[in-house]
């Protein structure tokens, strides 16, 4: 049933069908035309013979009955009747009796004249004429014609017709079958090489056997092929180096956020250790400049204070300046901690949001990578929720499911149109994404403007090589 309805939606069954369709169309018209007109050129021949030959009997019959020779009219009359066409001759006098009668002869009442051959009904072609000399009625002649052979003729004239019209169609199959599959096998072939091409095989050629339209669509084919290929060659060129330019790009964040991450962390302990011991040991050397000038000179209390103060604050300062750069509890206690330091603070800061914190799972030996890259997320995500998202509650959820740890960080702010393109990529959310796509994870987010704004982080779940390594 299926090749069935391929074949007839074929172009090949489709062009043979078409032109035998119309061949046979006009072949039948041609093939009525002509017995038509071969049936009016009969029937005219015969009314036309008949005519003839009644007028020239009546006339020469005239002076035979005139001079009242019958026997004489009568053999003149026999070699007439001998026409093949003639089945009978009557003489009938002027009161009507029959004075000659040869062939199948009829009897009274004689039968009625025939307007013309194509209307006769019986078989025989009536016709009738006065017979006159001088003016003078001397009685009438009766012929009748048999219509046998000319409907043979017609008949014959039909079937040559028929027979040539059938063999002209004969003809006519064989050579559009013929013409028909010679094309559509080309077109055939050029079809399967458009289907090769279009599942990527660059390496078809399709034959150009002649030079007509069909060959030069195969030349240009080939053309249009081989010029596809270069040109796709050059650009699985291209994609491979910018494949490679972006692989490398890659390698180069992560290394760069590596050292970034290793020199904040140099630049902690720096503080921590130099720093911190300058500003402890100006503390207690104030103190004891406090102390001895106690009740002696009151300006050098006050400018000892003074130092205690601004040591202080100093003090302050870089301890938040260590926390931001490397938080000493990441490293001491785990992201846990680290984390809920680092929510605490942010609520601190900002009592109009509320953030809550939610885990599951084991967190504490988390990898230094995961660790600090899950950390920087949250710290940056704050920020911009601080700065953007108008929010009254921040959720932030970690959880660990089988061997993949999930961050979702979620507002009930502004949120934000991600079809309009300008509106989501800044350089925090591009920040995000990379630090998160060098250890092979996913990032998603998910906003609509008044609903919010979600991020989604998925990651591999790695252990410390040694979970005992502290800061």
């Amino acid at each position: 049933m299926i090749k069935a309805a391929a074949l007839f939606h074929s172009l090949r069954f489709r062009l043979i069908a078409s032109v035998v369709t119309i061949e046979i169309i006009m072949l039948s018209l041609l093939v009525w035309n002509n017995m038509s007109i071969i049936q009016t050129t009969h029937t005219d021949r015969l009314r036309d013979t008949a005519a003839s030959m009644l007028q020239q009997i009546a006339n020469t019959s005239g002076n035979y009955m005139m001079a009242v020779d019958y026997a004489t009219l009568e053999g003149y009359l026999s070699k007439i009747i001998q026409y093949k066409e003639l089945t009978y001759i009557v003489v009938v006098d002027r009161d009507n009796n029959a004075v000659i009668s040869l062939g199948n002869a009829v009897s009274p009442p004689w039968p009625e004249p025939d307007v013309h051959p194509a209307q006769v009904s019986d078989g025989v072609y009536d016709v009738a004429t006065e017979i006159s000399v001088a003016n003078l009625p001397m009685g009438r002649l009766l012929m009748g014609f048999s219509l046998s052979l000319m409907e043979d003729a017609i008949r014959k004239s039909r079937n040559r017709g028929i027979t040539i019209a059938a063999i002209e169609i004969f003809l006519t199959v064989i050579v559009t079958v013929f013409i028909g599959l010679g094309l559509t096998r080309r077109l055939a072939i050029l079809a399967d090489a458009v289907a090769k091409v279009e599942a990527g095989d660059y390496s078809v050629k399709v034959p150009t056997e002649t030079g007509d339209e069909v060959g030069k669509t195969a030349h240009a084919f080939n053309r249009m092929v081989a010029e596809v290929s270069s040109r796709t060659k050059q650009l699985e060129q291209a994609e491979a180096k910018t494949q490679n330019l972006f692989i490398e790009n890659r390698m180069l964040v992560h290394a760069s956020l590596v050292i970034q991450e290793e020199e904040r962390k140099n630049l902690a302990r720096e503080l921590h250790d130099e720093m911190g011991q300058c500003l402890t040991a100006i503390q207690a050397d104030a103190e004891l400049i406090r102390d001895i000038s106690r009740n002696k000179d009151e300006r050098v209390a006050t400018s000892a204070n003074a130092i205690l103060d601004v040591s202080s604050r100093v003090y302050d300062v870089v301890h938040s300046m260590m926390r931001r750069l490397r938080p000493t509890i990441l490293d001491n206690l785990g992201l846990v901690e680290a984390l809920k330091d680092e929510i605490d603070a942010w609520n601190s800061r900002h009592p109009e949001t509320r953030c809550d914190f939610n885990y599951t799972g084991d967190l504490d030996n988390l990898d230094e990578q995961s660790n600090i890259m899950l950390y920087r997320i949250v710290q940056e995500s704050l920020t911009n929720i601080a700065k953007h998202a108008v929010s009254n509650h921040v959720s932030v959820s970690i959880s660990q499911q089988d061997d993949q740890l999930q961050l979702v960080i979620e507002d009930n702010g502004k949120g934000v149109d991600l079809i309009d393109s300008g509106k989501h990529k800044g350089l925090g959310l591009i920040g995000m994404r990379e630090r998160v796509e060098t250890i092979d994870g996913r990032f998603e987010i998910i906003s609509s403007p008044g609903k919010g704004f979600l991020i989604r982080i998925t990651v591999p779940f790695k252990k410390a090589e040694n979970s005992n390594e502290q800061y």
